[in-house]
Order: structure tokens, then C-alpha cells, then sequence
């Protein structure tokens, strides 16, 4: 069978380096999994009232059927209260496509951009931003964040970037993968520059309640350009295989409504979304969150401790996360990321991923989540304190 070359060059490290681990593991090595930021792979659970209210809407509600494309009514109207309660900012539902995750909703934007056109992307860059731009022809166009400065935007290296052929600018805030929290003076300075050169926002929020010092502000609530925001229940509510996200056009001139209709095209030729999760989600949604401040506080804890042991390594150092569940440590030795990780997961069984498959400014780090328990990172840990001591 003959291939598409778009199918064919689709790289995702994230999920790519585990074929390595496995190999690994089949050796007998113990294996300590720090690639992947599924929370419930360790010691968190999606909250009762979350499972309850999805059992409801199965026997009770009988919310068996397909719902609207758009999404479940109830629950665009959920998603508006809660973006007003949290953040001031007033929607219309008819401007709210529910999706199957956050994934989906990047594949309805890249899909519907004209081929040959760019978007202004952050480097570090989450990888299907790329790979899915990459697919559909567009040219994602990596912008520098600083290390430096906490791995903020470098806006006015996003302003040299924007050429005719940009469409749009990507926030990722909370970041993934660098563990960043942007300041809104940042966020303002780049919603300023897109309404000057009359560019769509796209603002990723996954990690929006897991922010450690609760500095984050929602870039709808910043401005008054349009802007894209994405958003779901895989992270604050820790059920990322429930598989549900949205996306939200806040666009008070229409500009882009064609746009809108181009997303809203590929979401009926998929039916709908996951609809006993969405009726559960509608239940719970604007609901006290008061399991969040646990959770914090202990990815707070852990990511302090990783930040710490890495920056007394001889050989790393890391700027510590302030949100989400990554960090994002440097190298600081004369050898390629790609085979640090690879040669650290053969020699220690520890699985990191591979900061090159984060795009140019990935180059020279890796990706690590801070989710472990304390007791399991340390283990982890002394086996790449001894590694890097035997590479001196």
C-alpha cells in the first residue's frame, strides 16, 4: 500500500519513546515511567462525584444516544457559567464545540487553515502542535521563550516572525513542556501584538486550575482580541482517558466566523463527542473543586524536590515549574539529548523524554513529569545522580 508522506513523517515523542522502553523492560530492568502526564498513572484519581455523576448519566439519564455536534446543550451552558464565574469573561454557547480532548480540537484548527499559511507556535513547543500543522501543510513557526526568565514568551521575537502568511499565535499556559506560568503582562503584550497585525489567539488552558502559586489568568480575560481558547477535563479534573475537551471562539465582531463554521463542518462529520461524559461533566462542572487545593499542593511538593535534586546534579539544572506537571531540566554536558535519554533509560531503567522532540529550543534538555511520589522520584533520581558521576 502506497503512503501519504504526511502520514508517513509524523513523529510524537512522547509516545515514541516508549517502543525504546519497552525493549527495556523486556531485559528485566525496572522501569521508572517519568514521559507521559497522566496523573492517573500515579497516586491521584478522578474524584468520586465525577465517577457518580458518569454512572448517572448512564442509568439514570440514559444519556446513551448521539448528542448535538456541537456538543450536549447543558453542558455549553456549564462551560459558559464556569469561564464567568472564574475569569469575567461572557461567551455565547453557540461559540463552544465540545471535542473528544484538546486533540481533537488542534486537528479541526490545523485542518481548516489553507495550506501554506504559518502559525506562530512557543518554543519548547507541545508536539502535536507541529506534527499536526505539519500534516495539514501549515508551517508552524516556533517563537523563543527564555529560559532565563522562567521560560517566558520573548515577544519581540514573536513580532520579527509575523509575516504575511501568519494566521494566528499560540499561547500555552500553563505550559506543557516547560512547567511556566505566564505572567498577564506577557499574555497582554502578545494579545496586543495579534490585534496590531490582526491575528487569531489560540490559547491553550488544559492546565488552567493547576497553577502552584494561583497566578494564572485566562487570556479571554486579558484582552479584547479574539481569541481561541481550548480547554477540557483531562487535567484539573485528572481523567484524561475520559477524553474530553472544547474549544471556544470569544470573537464579539464575527471575524471569524468562517473559520468557526470550518471547525463546526469537521465536528458533525464525527458525530459528536463522548455523551454520557458530557452529561456527567454538565453535573459537576461549577461544583466546588475542593479536592484542588490537595492536589496542589502536592504537585507543588514534588516538583520543589525534582527542581532541587536536579540543580544539585553536577551536569543538569532546571528552572522550577510553577504549573502543570512538567519541568524541564538542561543538559549541561557535551552530549545529545536524544541519546542522554536513551542511554540513562538502558543504564538506570529511568524514561525521560528527549527534549529535540520539543522542537529547536527543546534541543540540549529533556522533559520530565513531576508526578511521582516523592519516594519513587528520589529512587529514580539516585539512579541518574550515579549515571551522570560515571559520565564524568
Amino acid at each position: 500500500m502506497k503512503l501519504s508522506t504526511n502520514v508517513t513523517n509524523i513523529k510524537y515523542a512522547i509516545r515514541d519513546i516508549v517502543l525504546s522502553a519497552k525493549k527495556v523492560e523486556k531485559q528485566g530492568k525496572k522501569l521508572f515511567y517519568f514521559n507521559i502526564g497522566d496523573p492517573d498513572k500515579f497516586d491521584f484519581d478522578t474524584p468520586d462525584f465525577l465517577k457518580e455523576a458518569l454512572v448517572e448519566a448512564i442509568t439514570k439519564d440514559n444519556a446513551n444516544y448521539y448528542s448535538d455536534s456541537a456538543g450536549d446543550l447543558s453542558l455549553r451552558n456549564e462551560i459558559i457559567k464556569r469561564q464567568k464565574r472564574l475569569w469575567g469573561t461572557s461567551l455565547d454557547p453557540n461559540k463552544i464545540l465540545v471535542t473528544s480532548g484538546v486533540s481533537e480540537a488542534i486537528a479541526f484548527i490545523t485542518a481548516s487553515l489553507a495550506a501554506g499559511t504559518e502559525v506562530l507556535v512557543p518554543s519548547p513547543l507541545y508536539p502535536p502542535y507541529q506534527s499536526y500543522f505539519l500534516f495539514h501543510n501549515v508551517t508552524p513557526i516556533q517563537y523563543n521563550t527564555l529560559e532565563t526568565e522562567d521560560w517566558q514568551p520573548d515577544v519581540e521575537d514573536i513580532r520579527k516572525k509575523i509575516t504575511s502568511k501568519t494566521q494566528a499565535i499560540v499561547i500555552i499556559n500553563p505550559n506543557n513542556p516547560t512547567g511556566a506560568v505566564y505572567s498577564p503582562a506577557v499574555v497582554r503584550k502578545i494579545t496586543d501584538l495579534a490585534g496590531e497585525h490582526n491575528l487569531l489567539v489560540i490559547s491553550d488552558e488544559i492546565y488552567d486550575l493547576l497553577s502552584y502559586e494561583g497566578n494564572f489568568r485566562s487570556t479571554a480575560s486579558l484582552t479584547d482580541v479574539p481569541v481561541l481558547e481550548l480547554n477540557g477535563i483531562s487535567k484539573t479534573l485528572l481523567s484524561p482517558g475520559w477524553r474530553l475537551g472544547w474549544a471556544i471562539l470569544r470573537d464579539e465582531n464575527d471575524l471569524y466566523s468562517e473559520f468557526w463554521e470550518a471547525l463546526a463542518k469537521q465536528s458533525r462529520i464525527r458525530l459528536c463527542a463522548n455523551s454520557p461524559v458530557q452529561v456527567a461533566v454538565s453535573k459537576i462542572l461549577n461544583r466546588e473543586m475542593d479536592f484542588l487545593p490537595a492536589v496542589i499542593k502536592k504537585l507543588k511538593r514534588r516538583a520543589t524536590y525534582f527542581a532541587n535534586r536536579i540543580n544539585d546534579m553536577n551536569g543538569l539544572s532546571v528552572v522550577s515549574p510553577k504549573g502543570a506537571f512538567y519541568a524541564f531540566p538542561r543538559i549541561n554536558k557535551d552530549i545529545d539529548d536524544r541519546r542522554f535519554v536513551l542511554d540513562l533509560l538502558q543504564e538506570t531503567g529511568v524514561l525521560f523524554v528527549f527534549g529535540s522532540g520539543f522542537g529547536e529550543l527543546g534541543k540540549g534538555h529533556f522533559r520530565s513529569v513531576i508526578l511521582p511520589d516523592v519516594q519513587i522520584m528520589e529512587e529514580a533520581l539516585n539512579g541518574v545522580e550515579s549515571y551522570l558521576k560515571n559520565l564524568n
